[in-house]
């Protein structure tokens, strides 16, 4: 994991050396040292010995000298730092993390929203089978959470017209949830005709936006969630909470924390088993989902959260990191980057799962999802829409192959 440096002097040893922690002994025995010749180190307890071993014990006490600002040690000088986080099967890589990253937690669920909230605002029709085949390349690909559809007048999102037939195509499809969006009682019961097993209800955090986007003020749309839980409760329906516009409004701009917080309280209160906090325009950063987030977690467990970012001012990254360093362990996220809210201008999409599953990967979180086969399905619908991923990562994973191809 780590290796020290090999055949090279000491650098800088004199403010090493004269700091006050170290041993008279291992200075005199420091200044000796011409070379080293240590092996690959694999663990955090042989490095130690392997400082301990040059009566260099100071040394040991350094060994988390990345997480400290002020810390005027040399004792990176030693030791070449490599891949400190980047294999998550290696506990050590942890262990020297930064006290950052010790917050995340150690398994991330992904709900996947692309063949909902990603195809719900395109102009051109996508097929039943289309849809269907989307799906089930998600799910293939480890995603326990794949949100198929939305029971919404086909007036409003005709996209979604064909709800019926697509979770008539999933009905045999094993190892994932499949949620619906109701934003009614009469969409919930059409919903659960069609076999649906789990829906969402989607109130904002903006009277302006609740009224444009569904005819009704915060306080009415809250009443039709409530109907919405109570009917569900009888059929042992789950029932997921989406608010909109936690951070901006396209109609009101800035949205006070206090009023989202309401809104998840309100949704907690009366039973809904998760509640998914949205950027629906794609304008927050960290500065702005922070405060937020305290907000609501003073009201709402962290482990009854969800996190939505849009990436429309290329935030969504940067938000979901730092929610997840504030406890929240859920994320919805849209393959190749899908989607925008029909009613908010300038939203352009949802974060890309793939991005998403490759930052996790990266810190060492588990999602249980292969970025290889989430690639191939984002790829898939890509081909049909007959546009370039909105994936980083899978743009880059292309080039890389279409290189490679060449040589």
């Amino acid at each position: 994991m780590q290796k020290i440096v090999r055949n090279r002097r000491f650098l800088n040893l004199p403010p090493v050396l004269t700091l006050p922690h170290l041993s008279q002994s291992a200075v005199d025995t420091a200044r000796g040292v011409e070379s080293l010749d240590f092996r690959e180190i694999i663990n955090t307890s042989e490095l130690r010995s392997a400082f301990d071993k040059f009566n260099l014990k100071g040394l040991s006490g350094c060994l988390n000298w990345t997480s400290r600002r002020n810390d005027k040690s040399h004792a990176a000088c030693y030791v070449i730092n490599r891949h400190f986080i980047s294999d998550h099967n290696d506990r050590c890589a942890k262990e020297f993390s930064s006290k950052l990253l010790k917050s995340i937690p150690d398994f991330v669920k992904i709900v996947e929203v692309g063949p909902r909230d990603g195809l719900q605002n395109e102009k051109v029709t996508v097929p039943t089978d289309v849809k269907v085949e989307l799906i089930k390349l998600l799910v293939s690909s480890g995603l326990s959470v794949v949100e198929a559809t939305s029971f919404v007048s086909p007036k409003w999102v005709p996209q979604l017209a064909d709800a019926k037939d697509v979770l008539a195509g999933i009905q045999n499809v094993e190892g994932a949830r499949f949620p619906v969006l109701t934003p009614n009682l009469k969409g919930f019961e059409t919903a659960v005709a069609a076999g649906a097993k789990e829906v969402a209800v989607f109130p904002a955090a903006s009277e302006s936006f609740s009224k444009a986007n569904l005819n009704c003020g915060i306080e009415d749309n809250l009443t039709r969630c409530r109907d919405i839980v109570l009917a569900s409760r009888s059929l042992s329906i789950p029932v997921r909470g989406y608010i909109s516009c936690v951070v901006g409004c396209p109609l009101e701009g800035k949205i006070a924390p206090t009023k989202v917080a309401y809104v998840a309280k309100s949704l907690y209160e009366m039973g809904c088993s998760e509640i998914s906090l949205g950027d629906t325009i794609g304008v927050g950063t960290p500065g702005t989902v922070i405060p937020m987030l305290e907000a609501v977690l003073d009201v709402v467990p962290a482990d009854k959260l969800a996190v939505h970012f849009h990436d429309t001012y290329g935030q969504a990254l940067s938000n979901t990191l730092v929610s997840l360093q504030m406890g929240i362990s859920t994320v919805d996220s849209s393959v190749s980057g899908l989607g925008g809210c029909p009613y908010a201008k300038g939203a352009t999409g949802n974060v890309a799962t793939e991005d998403v599953v490759y930052m996790l990967t990266g810190l060492g979180v588990k999602t249980n999802v292969d970025l290889g086969k989430l690639m191939l399905a984002g790829d898939f619908i890509c081909k049909h829409l007959g546009r370039a991923s909105g994936s980083k990562a899978a743009t880059a994973s292309s080039k890389v192959t279409n290189h490679a191809s060449k040589l």
